[in-house]
């Protein structure tokens, strides 16, 4: 009997040791029963948490972030490591006054004092100190771009004198103007082979309009590959990063995506209006339905009039059986855009999903995209933030693929 006892008040006097622990630690003890110190992921020396994963995920919610909410939450967590790892490195650092400030303009968005912003989200379930983790690593991210490029970028009077001209708003977007070559994989032809051949042979504008009329099978083949302006935060990741690297005339190396191999001359880079002359840039609202195995997806297919039928038609799946887009067509996945092109408004596709199921492809509407409005306001200052911006996203890929990376 003495030793029972003895043994039950051990394991007592672990159990009140361990909440003393995770009360000094701030956490609740049902959260270290979810496993709230597990690792959700390893970025260089860094540990990104379960609780603070589950965190993310519950702040992102509540913001109405689209997308795969656990796969963007996890993501940002990992940019937010490395840019922190970033302002290490520079002896960046942030005041407590400059946080408090961002928290503030941050709620300021929502038309919220920063008490009542943090009252609402802790009705959510999440914490001020999530919200502050999240402000502080954008404002040492700002810090660190400024102080890496702030210095060796400058705006001269002729850029300012062009965007002028040109009719650049100060709100106004980096465009670039385009020629493609889009090779699809896994036909007989080796589209990397060929990819890299044309990149060693079409060398100037002339040359890589012939290729990409004898050789794409985007829908510009037929234009030699030529695009309108396009906002450069319209491009995939793995698109822009190659081309602002190019100076105006170059190729890009041949760009590996889902289904295709693609090349890309640069016509012309400026924040001003296209001129008219090339084709019209063009946006696309589509949507995806991943109906459950055994579905007769030609059936559904054959009782839809619009993409709005498709939430008729999911009725009792998961919300992420329907997933609806309105992007830049050139921001479609290069596969789809081949398919999207020989669609109609209304009309839809039975197509294999990158997870290789069958899934359904609806165009719901196809429609120019509209200029800016023009405007001569702080435009050195907007061209300066554009260029700023443009610099800071090839900086985080950059560190993000030296980065060594381990998601639990």
């Amino acid at each position: 009997m003495t030793n029972t006892l003895m043994t039950q008040a051990a394991r007592t006097l672990r159990v009140v040791l361990a909440a003393l622990v995770l009360v000094a630690l701030g956490m609740a003890p049902a959260m270290a029963q979810q496993d709230g110190f597990a690792p959700a992921a390893y970025v260089n020396s860094r540990v990104i948490s379960q609780y603070e994963l589950r965190q993310r995920i519950l702040f992102m919610s509540l913001l109405h972030q689209p997308g795969d909410i656990p796969k963007v939450a996890i993501n940002s967590l990992i940019d937010d490591a490395i840019r922190r790892d970033a302002a290490k490195k520079l002896d960046v650092t942030v005041s407590p006054e400059q946080i408090t400030a961002g928290m503030a303009e941050f709620a300021s968005r929502a038309k919220l004092s920063t008490e009542e912003f943090v009252a609402a989200l802790g009705k959510g379930g999440v914490e001020a100190e999530t919200l502050r983790d999240f402000i502080e690593a954008g404002l040492l991210w700002r810090a660190v771009i400024r102080t890496k490029y702030g210095n060796s970028t400058t705006i001269t009077d002729a850029e300012i004198d062009r965007a002028i001209d040109g009719g650049a708003a100060a709100g106004g977007e980096m465009r670039v103007l385009l020629s493609e070559i889009v090779l699809p994989t896994g036909g007989t032809v080796d589209a990397l082979a060929l990819a890299k051949r044309l990149k060693l042979t079409a060398t100037t504008g002339q040359s890589f309009g012939m290729a990409a009329q004898n050789y794409s099978k985007a829908p510009s083949a037929k234009a030699g590959g030529a695009l309108g302006w396009i906002p450069v935060a319209s491009l995939p990741p793995e698109v822009s990063a190659k081309v602002l690297a190019l100076k105006v005339g170059e190729v890009t190396d041949p760009i590996s995506v889902t289904g295709a191999v693609e090349l890309f001359y640069l016509r012309d880079l400026s924040l001003a209006p296209g001129d008219g002359t090339g084709p019209t840039v063009m946006q696309v609202d589509y949507a995806e339905y991943f109906a459950p195995a055994g579905t007769d997806l030609a059936a559904v297919k054959a009782s839809l009039d619009s993409c709005d039928d498709l939430y008729d038609a999911a009725k009792g799946l998961p919300p992420e059986a329907v997933q609806r887009a309105t992007v830049a067509e050139m921001a479609v996945p290069v596969a789809l855009r081949l398919t999207l092109a020989g669609l109609d408004p209304g009309e839809a596709a039975v197509v294999t999903a990158p997870t290789g199921v069958p899934a359904l492809l609806m165009l719901c509407d196809r429609t120019p995209m509209t200029d800016i409005p023009p405007s001569r306001d702080d435009v050195s200052s907007n061209l300066l933030n554009k260029r700023l911006g443009l610099l800071a996203g090839a900086y985080l890929e950059e560190l993000r693929s030296n980065a060594i990376i381990r998601i639990q």
